[in-house]
């Protein structure tokens, strides 16, 4: 996966919860012998939404040596997820694709959505309040954990799965407090797939966007990923005069009878692989 994703770097400690020895990830393969021809990782997740929970397995680093291109493996190699997944009891699998036309043809369809904000200044007059914004720091991660299961729509996980998910390389964790209190966090940057990306947030919309006001000081733009409903923080990024677009999250197939995920079950952040 490293030499086909990453050649010359690194891949798995960008994903703690798939390659860590203990995690609850795992990684398919098709061999010849000792050599791995394809191969791709596996986590499964539930989602939670307003609509409830739904059981889904993510599939990611999807690699084929460039040697055994062409002879149909990453396809078997789906097929073996999927099947390994719908056995037990996923509803849907999604992926993050390069190349969806590869996946379309392959059941795969376009679901989810995203809003993003492309910020170049964050007007501070928006941010009410004396906050001070700090790194974040050991002991730190329960807080974090905790404001993040106020969204509606999240990833369940642990908190010791939050723990290995904020010890990712390459990412900054900013934290808005008051008087000794967390009120919010903002996760930026994360190995070489979301670089330059605000790509997990929670608590405090100023606060928030106070984190944001800091990371700017260094970087002369950011990428801001937000869910469809960006909410009180969406509209305190259109007052700063961010650029906003509308997309979608990313693949979705259904690996039973169910053909539409349930609104707003799709959800963001970094639990992604």
């Amino acid at each position: 996966m490293s030499a086909v994703l990453r050649p010359g770097g690194e891949l798995t400690s960008e994903y703690p919860l798939v390659f860590d020895k203990g995690g609850p990830g795992e990684v398919f393969s098709l061999c010849e012998g000792d050599r791995v021809l394809s191969a791709c990782a596996v986590l499964e997740r539930e989602l939670l939404h307003p609509g409830g929970r739904t059981r889904v397995g993510f599939i990611g680093s999807v690699s084929t040596h460039p040697d055994a291109r062409g002879r149909g493996l990453a396809t078997q190699l789906l097929c073996d997820a999927e099947n390994t997944l719908r056995e037990r009891g996923c509803e849907y699998a999604l992926l993050w694709a390069d190349e969806p036309g590869f996946y379309a043809r392959r059941g795969y369809a376009l679901e989810g959505e995203e809003t993003d904000f492309l910020l170049n200044e964050v007007c501070t007059d928006l941010i009410c309040g004396e906050k001070s914004i700090r790194p974040m720091r050991q002991g730190d991660e329960e807080r974090i954990h905790e404001l993040y299961t106020q969204h509606s729509a999240r990833v369940e996980r642990s908190t010791e799965e939050t723990k290995r998910l904020l010890a990712c390389p390459e990412m900054r964790v900013l934290l808005a407090t008051h008087g000794g209190e967390v009120l919010s966090y903002v996760c930026f940057g994360r190995g070489a797939d979301l670089g330059g990306v605000a790509h997990e947030w929670g608590g405090d919309p100023e606060g928030v966007l106070a984190c944001l006001a800091v990371i700017l000081e260094q970087a002369k733009t950011v990428f801001v990923m937000a869910p469809g409903e960006a909410g009180p923080v969406g509209e305190l990024l259109d007052s700063c005069g961010a650029i906003r677009a509308a997309g979608r999250l990313g693949m979705v197939k259904p690996l039973g009878r169910a053909k539409v995920l349930p609104r707003g079950a799709f959800v963001w952040g970094l639990d992604s692989i």
